[in-house]
């Protein structure tokens, strides 16, 4: 339709690094996306950090019309208290493996008080779903390559019991425009490649323009990294960008392979396709 814009914005609102503005990060992560005039938030930081940000950016989150939280961890899901406080009509989608606690080793690291949520305002998905135009979930992740997971440490309480966590609740969201597809993961715990699998079966026609998201190979060795850039480079989209639990030193890495596609995402960083 003539006049009407098209583009797709990603605003990093939280991450770990920084970059002038006035701006603060932490350990965690938090994207907005702006797509036919609609607000989907992707994951709420460590804290209410992601708000403060927003602020500072001019940017209303009480506009929000969706929440979508990638996992349960704490990382991720420690401003969702603060969001509903804040915006009293987005719906949160996610799985609902999301509110069963999580552990790093012994250390518990799921989402706080998930007794005083009100779940009248959860949309739990189990199938991919497109939860607004262009839109989609996808909370089916299988696991194709078991050498790109990243299950080391983590554990979870199922049925009374602390298990290995093998991150039933993680999904990822994608971006559709066309045939122009856009995939953000925060943490890919199932493996970035799985998930980029997991999308082209779904839309085996589909354009890869972006990757955003966090690959969770900071403290891992090289041989994780190159499960992902053997991948990627067969399989590259036009923008790569990494943030949060992929590291710097990581970072650096992919910027020898793929430096004229390759962009961290850090606090404040705006992707527009």
């Amino acid at each position: 339709m003539t006049g009407v814009n098209r583009d797709i914005k990603i605003t990093t609102l939280a991450e770990n690094t920084v970059y002038g503005k006035g701006l603060q990060g932490e350990h965690g992560l938090s994207l907005l996306v702006e797509v036919g005039g609609r607000k989907v938030l992707f994951d709420t930081g460590a804290s209410d950090l992601f708000i403060r940000n927003a602020r500072l950016m001019g940017i209303d989150l009480r506009e929000v019309d969706c929440l979508v939280l990638s996992h349960g961890h704490r990382d991720h899901t420690g401003g969702l208290h603060h969001f509903l406080r804040l915006n009293d009509r987005a719906q949160v989608v996610c799985k609902r493996e999301v509110l069963c606690p999580k552990y790093k080793d012994e250390r518990e690291n799921g989402l706080m008080h998930p007794e005083a949520l009100d779940t009248s305002r959860f949309r739990f998905v189990e199938q991919t779903e497109e939860v607004l135009p262009g839109v989609f979930v996808f909370p089916q992740l299988p696991v194709a390559d078991e050498a790109d997971t990243h299950f080391e440490h983590f554990y979870t309480l199922t049925d009374g019991q602390k298990r290995p966590d093998r991150f039933d609740d993680e999904l990822a969201l994608v971006l559709k425009r066309d045939l122009d597809l856009a995939v953000l993961s925060a943490c890919s715990h199932r493996g970035i490649t799985n998930i980029l699998r997991t999308v082209h079966e779904a839309f085996p026609a589909g354009v890869l323009k972006l990757v955003l998201g966090g690959f969770h190979i900071r403290t891992a060795g090289v041989g994780k990294y190159n499960v992902i850039a053997r991948y990627l480079s067969d399989n590259l989209p036009q923008r790569l960008g990494v943030c949060h639990c992929t590291g710097v030193d990581q970072y650096a890495l992919f910027h020898q392979s793929f430096a004229d596609r390759l962009f961290y995402s850090y606090t404040g960083w705006v992707e527009t396709f």
